[in-house]
């Protein structure tokens, strides 16, 4: 489990990338990777390399909304598979953010 970020040449796209299970214990991490960077104006949660996340990730997510509609920014999540985007959408994510 890990995390990756990377910002666009100009600077207004964060991109998260998660690497493996998506649970709890990447909870600090995940909160570091976007606050600790200057604001931008969209949040990209790439999920290609997660197979899995967990009822702790559905809240870090909610954790990142909550920080971007503070800023009125955006959040994007690309890549999940089928099964992540499955619990996303049953967990009405689709309300919140932009899924594949």
């Amino acid at each position: 489990m890990s995390i990756l970020t990377s910002t666009s040449d100009d600077g207004n796209v964060l991109t998260i990338k998660i690497i493996g299970k998506f649970q709890f214990p990447l909870a600090s991490e995940f909160r570091r990777s976007y606050t600790d960077i200057a604001q931008v104006q969209e949040y990209v949660l790439d999920l290609k390399d997660s197979e899995y996340l967990d009822s702790s990730a559905l809240g870090m997510i909610i954790a990142l909304w909550e920080f971007v509609e503070r800023n009125r920014e955006r959040i994007k999540i690309i890549n999940a598979n089928d099964e992540v985007t499955h619990i996303l959408e049953s967990a009405n994510f689709d309300q919140l953010v932009t899924l594949p």
